[in-house]
This record gives C-alpha cells, sequence and structure tokens, in this order.
C-alpha cells in the first residue's frame, strides 16, 4: 500500500496544528538545530550540560546518569569526553512547559515517545521540565522512527527537505476509553477502532453507536474536506465534557497501527457505514505492542540468557 511522501508530510503536527488548532489540544513548536537532531540519532543518553533531573523522576537507584563531566560518553558524536550542550534550546523547552500550564506531553513531527515511559517514574508521557523530554526522546525508538524511517512506505523512499520540530502539547489526563482511531478513505471515515484495545470498557460497548455517531459528526464537521490528504488516519478523543477533540493524524498505510483491523481489511471497506471495533468482553484483551518496550533490550537479553544458563544447569 503505496503512499506519497507529500501525504506523509501533511500527517506531521507542524503542517495542520494552525488550520486545526480550535479543535486540538494547546502546542507550542520549538525548531530543532541538525546538531541536536544528531544528538537525537546517537546512541546512549547522555543528557546536555544542565539537565537535573527532578528527584524520583526516573526507575533507578538514584544515578539519573546526567552529572556533568561524566565519563560514560558512548553514543555522542561529539569530541571525546564532550558533554553536549544546549543551553538555548533547554530555555525555549522550559519556556514552552510554562506556556502550557507546567505539564507537557512531548512529540516530534509524528511520533511521540509513548514506548519510553518505563524511564519515568510515574509511567506516563508528562513532562514537568525540559530534562524529562530530553530523557523521553534519547529513549524512544518511535522517535527514532521520524528521524530515520518515515518514509518507508513511500514510493519513492527519499526523504525530501523539511525541518524538524519539537512539538510541546498540553499535558491532559484522557481516560483511555475515550480514545479512538478513525480511518478515512476518499475523504469518509471507513472504520473506527478502540483506541487501546489492551482494555476493556463496559460503557464503550454499551454505548458504541453513540460514540461513532458522536465522532462521524465531529468528522464531518470538522475534518471532513479540510484535511490536505483524502487518505488518512485520525485520532479523536473524547473530553470530560462530552464532546470529541482531535488528537493526530497519521498517514494511511502499513507504518500506521491498524489496532483492532487489519491493514486488508481496510483496503476492502465502504464508507455506507462506518465499521467500528471495540473489545466486547475482557476475555478477547489483546496484548499490548509496547510490553517489549518496558525495559531496555539488553537487559531484556541479559535476562533470556539468564534463563537459558539456568535450564542449562538443570539439565546437567
Amino acid at each position: 500500500m503505496d503512499v506519497s511522501t507529500e501525504e506523509v508530510l501533511n500527517c506531521a503536527i507542524p503542517k495542520w496544528y494552525d488550520n486545526l488548532k480550535a479543535v486540538t489540544i494547546p502546542s507550542v513548536f520549538i525548531p530543532l538545530p541538525e546538531q541536536f537532531v544528531e544528538y537525537l540519532r546517537s546512541d546512549g543518553i547522555i543528557l546536555p550540560q544542565g539537565c537535573i533531573l527532578p528527584q524520583m523522576c526516573v526507575h533507578g537507584d538514584g544515578d539519573d546518569g546526567s552529572e556533568e563531566g561524566d565519563d560514560d560518553q558512548d553514543g555522542w558524536s561529539g569530541e571525546e569526553g564532550e558533554v553536549p550542550e544546549f543551553t538555548d534550546l533547554l530555555g525555549e523547552m522550559e519556556r514552552g512547559i510554562a506556556s502550557l500550564g507546567g505539564a507537557v506531553v512531548p512529540k516530534l513531527n509524528w511520533s511521540a515517545p509513548k514506548d519510553a515511559t518505563w524511564i519515568i517514574s510515574s509511567n506516563t508521557l508528562k513532562c514537568t521540565c525540559a530534562s524529562e523530554v530530553l530523557l523521553l526522546l534519547k529513549s524512544s525508538d518511535f522517535v527514532a522512527h521520524d528521524l530515520s524511517r518515515v518514509f518507508k512506505y513511500c514510493t519513492p523512499d527519499v526523504a525530501p527537505a523539511f525541518q524538524y520540530m519539537l512539538c510541546l502539547r498540553q499535558w491532559r489526563d484522557i481516560h483511555p476509553s475515550g480514545e479512538f482511531r478513525c480511518f478515512v478513505r476518499h475523504d469518509s471515515i471507513i472504520g473506527i477502532s478502540q483506541r487501546h484495545y489492551t482494555q476493556h470498557f463496559d460503557f464503550v460497548v454499551s454505548h458504541k453507536d453513540q460514540l461513532r455517531d458522536e465522532v462521524v459528526e465531529f468528522f464531518t464537521k470538522y475534518l471532513k474536506g479540510r484535511f490536505f490528504n483524502t487518505n488518512y488516519v485520525v485520532d479523536v478523543f473524547k473530553t470530560d465534557e462530552g464532546g470529541v477533540r482531535l488528537m493526530d493524524f497519521n498517514p494511511f498505510c502499513p507504518m500506521t497501527d491498524p489496532l483492532l483491523f487489519t491493514w486488508e481489511e481496510l483496503a476492502t471497506l465502504d464508507a455506507q457505514s462506518p465499521v467500528v471495533r471495540v473489545v466486547e468482553s475482557p476475555g478477547v484483551v489483546q496484548p499490548s505492542d509496547l510490553y517489549h518496550c518496558r525495559l531496555p533490550k539488553d537487559a531484556l537479553e541479559y535476562a533470556a540468557m539468564e534463563a537459558f544458563l539456568s535450564k542449562q544447569e538443570t539439565y546437567q
């Protein structure tokens, strides 16, 4: 399923935010210098000079590795022994966080580091300082995808020139039952999926038709004919007041998780009556695709090796 580079670029939040900011979460955008982008691409988690994490911000024994002059500099592409310095950028982040009420969710042009919440003690994307933002960005494979593989499904898969941006979105404590992913083809919704398919919600099952009508009404009023693409995926959420608001856009291609659908199914659906998929009972809850992200890969590999050696000793 091919998608053009233009369609992918159109789904980047800096592209669509100004047109739809009245129906989405307030956000602040910070252009990222090339040196910082290279820092994000580098291996290892070395925080820049001046970064001080709040107490108990990260899991572990209290050593957050952020002390200036740390001898372990693996992954940073600067001079040997050099700790990166982004004083002006960190200041912009702190001002952006303050302007949005003191707590934000960070993301790059497309992806949020939701696979890296294991590194924050709250186990969420909620950041109250620039150091937390950097820690999440540096720990995330989803962010690495934005930096290297976002045009994987494009024809041709050649990355055009564009500006990487850090987006700080105002923190909202959104209940998982209120998030939905809509699949749009030819500017009409063909499918709606419960966003968090690892959980069952009785309310969502019993009000499935009502939720469909509310989502379709929001789409028709605010998005239909107004987005740059005619084929795309859009995430929405229910507010505490009962309304529907826009979360994000994604390309209509396999780089986007189809959740309770498959891409083969989505290729055959029509818009006469959008298909709604929710987790109908606790017995059909699916495992999260983020479970493997809750520990660093080397820790998982170490645990697997320990288990293997233990079995070998048993057999001997």
